[in-house]
C-alpha cells in the first residue's frame, strides 16, 4: 500500500465533521461500511393489472389498468394518455434468470421507426428477431425459429397521463397530466398503433391529441386477456412544461441506448474473444496431428 491510499489527518476530521452533521451516505463510505444502494425510481409505468389479489391478499379487479404512483400501486379502468414520443424495442424475457424470479436476457436500442438495425445487449440484432420470410425458412424445432419467436417487439410510449385511480384499500388517488411511460406489446400493440396511424392520416401530432384508454376481454381457448381500446380525447396545445418533459424523455431514451451499445460492445468482445479461443484450439490440433 502507497502513501495515497492511507488515511491521513485531513481524513479524520472530515470523518468527524460527518458525525456532527449526521451525513450517513458520507459516514459510510468513509468508514468503510460502504455506500447505500439506492433504489432506482424511473418514470411511472403504466400496463394492465393480471393479479386477482395484493400480496397481502387484498382483492384487486383483473383487466384494469396499473401504475405504480407515489409509492403503491394505483388502478383505473380508464386513463387519459397524451403520447409525446413513441419508440420501438425489442425484448426476450427469460424466466430462468435471477434464481427463477425472472430476467431481460436480452434489450435492444429504442428507435423512432422500424428502418435500420436493432442492435441489442447480447450483441446481436433484435435479440435474434427474424423476418417472417426468414422464420418461414426453418424448421419450427429450429433453435433460430424457437429464438425468434419468443422476442416481443414493444412499442414504447412516453408521455403524460391524467385519471381517476384507486388504491388497493379504495382510496381515490387523482393523478393530472402526469409523466408516465407504457410498453404495448403483442396483442397490445396494434390498437395503439392503429391510433396513432389514424392521426398522421388526418396530420395531427400525436402530441396534441388525448388518448383515451380503457381495456377489452378476450378470450382464446382457456386463456383469458385483456387488449387496450384507444379512442380520441380532447385536442390540447403544446405547452413549454411539455417541450421540457420531451427533452426529458429523449435524454431517457439515450440513456438506455447509452447502456444497450455498451454491453452490446462487450458482448461482441467476449464473442471475439472466444472466436480466437477456438482458433487457437484448431491450430494446435492442426500441430498435432
Amino acid at each position: 500500500m502507497d502513501g495515497n491510499e492511507l488515511m491521513d489527518v485531513e481524513d479524520f476530521g472530515a470523518m468527524a465533521t460527518a458525525f456532527r452533521n449526521d451525513e450517513v451516505d458520507a459516514l459510510m463510505q468513509m468508514t468503510g461500511q460502504g455506500t447505500v444502494q439506492k433504489e432506482k425510481v424511473g418514470l411511472p409505468r403504466l400496463n394492465i393489472n393480471y393479479d386477482a389479489e395484493t400480496e397481502d391478499g387484498r382483492p384487486l379487479t383483473r383487466g384494469v389498468w396499473k401504475m405504480y404512483f407515489d409509492g403503491r400501486f394505483i388502478y383505473a379502468s380508464d386513463v387519459v394518455v397524451r403520447p409525446l414520443l413513441r419508440t420501438f424495442e425489442y425484448s426476450m424475457w427469460d424466466a430462468e434468470l435471477n434464481e427463477g424470479r425472472g430476467g431481460f436476457a436480452a434489450k435492444s436500442v429504442q428507435k423512432t421507426s422500424f428502418g435500420g438495425s436493432f442492435p441489442d445487449s447480447s450483441g446481436g440484432n433484435k435479440c435474434g428477431r427474424l423476418t417472417r420470410d426468414e422464420e418461414n425458412a426453418l424448421e419450427k424445432d429450429d433453435p433460430a425459429y424457437i429464438n425468434s419467436r419468443a422476442v416481443v417487439c414493444n412499442q414504447v410510449i412516453y408521455g403524460r397521463i391524467s385519471g381517476e385511480f384507486t388504491d388497493a384499500d379504495g382510496e381515490t388517488v387523482s393523478v393530472t397530466d402526469e409523466p408516465m411511460v407504457a410498453y404495448f406489446k403483442r396483442s397490445g400493440f396494434k390498437p395503439v398503433a392503429d391510433f396513432i396511424d389514424s392521426l398522421t392520416k388526418k396530420n395531427k401530432l400525436m402530441a396534441q391529441c388525448e388518448m383515451k384508454l380503457s381495456t377489452a376481454k378476450n378470450k382464446k381457448g382457456r386463456v383469458t386477456y385483456w387488449t387496450p381500446v384507444a379512442q380520441p380525447g380532447e385536442t390540447v396545445q403544446i405547452s413549454d412544461s411539455d417541450k421540457d418533459l420531451f427533452g426529458m424523455f429523449a435524454d431517457t431514451v439515450k440513456g438506455h441506448n447509452d447502456s444497450v451499445m455498451k454491453d452490446h460492445r462487450e458482448a461482441l468482445k467476449s464473442m471475439s474473444s472466444d472466436d480466437d479461443v477456438d482458433l487457437a484450439a484448431e491450430f494446435g490440433d492442426a500441430d498435432a496431428a
